[in-house]
Order: C-alpha cells, then sequence, then structure tokens
C-alpha cells in the first residue's frame, strides 16, 4: 500500500511545490480534483488520522533550459565534449534548485506547523521529505486521504 501512495503523492505535492516556490507565500490553490473513482476500485474508509505516511515536496530545478543543449553537447561526435558524461554529482549540481526554492518551501513547511528537524533535503537536493501523519498532510494540503480497494485485492491509499 505505501508503495502505491509515494507516486501519487510525490506528484502531486511536485505540484503544489512548483506552484508555492516563489518570492512570497501564498494561499493553496487547487490543483487537481478528482471526483472519478477508476474501474476495479472501491472507497473503503477515510484513512486512519494517526496513521504515517511519506511526503515528499519537489523543489523548482535550476538551469533545465539548458538540458538539451548540455545533452547534445557529450553526445553529438563532432563536439569537443563528446562522450565525457557527466558525473551525478556534475548533474546534481548543475539542476539543484535555488537557495531561495529551498527556503520558501522549508519556511512554508515549518509555518505550516511542521517541526524543522523533521524536514529532510534529500541527497540530491530536489526534494524536501517530511514524514507525516494523515491528519497531519490533511492539515497541510487542504485534503483527505482515503483507503481503496482493488477488485484485485491491492490496497492504496490516496
Amino acid at each position: 500500500m505505501r508503495s502505491l501512495l509515494l507516486p501519487v503523492v510525490s506528484f502531486t505535492l511536485g505540484l503544489a511545490a512548483s506552484a508555492i516556490a516563489d518570492h512570497t507565500i501564498s494561499p493553496l490553490k487547487l490543483h487537481e480534483k478528482r471526483t472519478h473513482i477508476p474501474a476495479g476500485w472501491t472507497r473503503v474508509r477515510k484513512h486512519d488520522p494517526s496513521a504515517s505516511i511519506p511526503l515528499r515536496f519537489a523543489l523548482t530545478q535550476s538551469n533545465i533550459q539548458d538540458i538539451e543543449t548540455l545533452l547534445y553537447d557529450v553526445s553529438h561526435p563532432d563536439s569537443s565534449n563528446y562522450g565525457k558524461h557527466w558525473s551525478p554529482g556534475q548533474i546534481a549540481a548543475k539542476f539543484a534548485p535555488s537557495t531561495e526554492s529551498f527556503e520558501t518551501v522549508h519556511a512554508w513547511l515549518i509555518e505550516s506547523g511542521v517541526e524543522p528537524h523533521r524536514v529532510k533535503l534529500s541527497p540530491t537536493k530536489g526534494w524536501l521529505e517530511v514524514t507525516s501523519t494523515v491528519e497531519e498532510a490533511e492539515s497541510l494540503l487542504n485534503a483527505e486521504y482515503h483507503v481503496y480497494d482493488h477488485e484485485t485485492g491491492t490496497k492504496h491509499v490516496g
């Protein structure tokens, strides 16, 4: 159940983090609302408010507009950089979010009641991660979490 939750939450929170990572902390904005339950799934109940869930907030990357040029630079045979592939560290450094992006999302989390010691920056510096209760996540994101059953027996939280 937890493995299915992470991609959905990551995508949704990535959109939310992108929207708030500007110069000011703005009120929440609805980015997506799903009212239709997909075929084969049934909403069973609200999720336990005390259950623990991982939240990941994607930070806006820097220099993303340069990615195509940089890829061609190392992959075109006529380039002097042909075959000089970048290390994961070089990639992370080039596209790391700005300090402002980090500080904006971090401040929003702290001002929303998340204790600073619970907010972790991912090794690639592209995400802020928080382990939260369902109750806290619902308050933070103005959302509701439910448990769904699939006709195959799979459970999912969303």
